[in-house]
């Protein structure tokens, strides 16, 4: 049987990691906080503290006998993922209703990690159903669809392609946003699309970071302004990206008289 020291490292490991996949899949920090704080009542933790950003988690409490614990763990680049974290809203519900031994709460946590996951074909037409809808109801016609379809199916494999090299979410904007670009500039000199503004703010508004930015307001509103700022600061650098990668492929094309 475990003694009281390793029990709380069990509980102090799930606080951290929880709080870490919850933030990763576009949580917000009030939410998380709400979340650690009703788990820490649940298993009578004293005086816990924590410092959460959308880059880091660090979380410190006592247990009864007064002896302190302190974790802290980088958090991963933030991927929006609702149905995994309403899995893990789930489990942080069960666990404060049932309180289960320490050591059980990481297989609790594993089961996350089942979510179903879609084929990338799947994935890959359901977006290209997706920014065509946007395109035709811009005003796009038949022509702007069908390129449309064939640029935003060539987006996608570009991510994944990017999402393996692990590079940072700007970059990744500048080099799939000129990418689009100048292969709708391509269709439209070949005669497959009329015009590239209705795929190009399509894509755009596909790639924009809606969830982050609501996010971010939602933290200056209640409170957290750090959290907010930064965010923020972030949406806007992400959302700059995408149109650098634009105009360096206008300008590649041939500049203004392009469009």
């Amino acid at each position: 049987m475990k003694g009281i020291g390793p029990m709380m490292e069990d509980v102090l490991n799930y606080l951290t990691r929880l709080a870490r996949d919850m933030v990763a899949c576009g949580a917000t920090i009030e939410h998380v906080e709400i979340v650690l704080e009703k788990t820490a009542e649940a298993y009578h933790l004293k005086g816990m503290s924590m410092a959460i950003t959308h880059q880091h988690v660090s979380i410190c409490f006592s247990d009864r006998q007064g002896k302190t614990y302190m974790k802290q763990m980088d958090i991963p680049e933030i991927s929006i993922h609702l149905e995994k974290l309403r899995v893990l809203n789930e489990i942080s519900s069960e666990i404060c209703s049932q309180t289960p031994a320490p050591q059980e709460l990481w297989g609790r946590l594993q089961k996350s990690r089942q979510v179903r996951q879609y084929k990338k074909m799947t994935i890959a037409l359901c977006q290209v159903l997706a920014i065509c809808s946007i395109c035709l109801i811009l005003g796009g016609g038949l022509s702007d669809v069908l390129g449309t379809a064939i640029v935003s199916f060539t987006l996608f494999w570009i991510n994944q392609g990017l999402a393996r090299l692990r590079t940072v979410q700007m970059i990744n904007n500048v080099i799939s946003m000129f990418a689009v670009t100048v292969l709708a500039f391509i269709l439209v000199r070949l005669g497959l699309m009329s015009d590239t503004q209705w795929t190009l703010i399509s894509v755009s508004l596909l790639m924009i970071p809606g969830i982050p930015l609501i996010n971010a307001f939602r933290n200056l509103i209640c409170g957290n302004e750090f959290n907010g700022v930064m965010q923020l600061l972030n949406v806007f650098l992400e959302s700059a990206s995408l149109a650098a990668g634009t105009f360096l492929g206008v300008i590649l094309m041939g500049g203004a008289k392009a469009w």
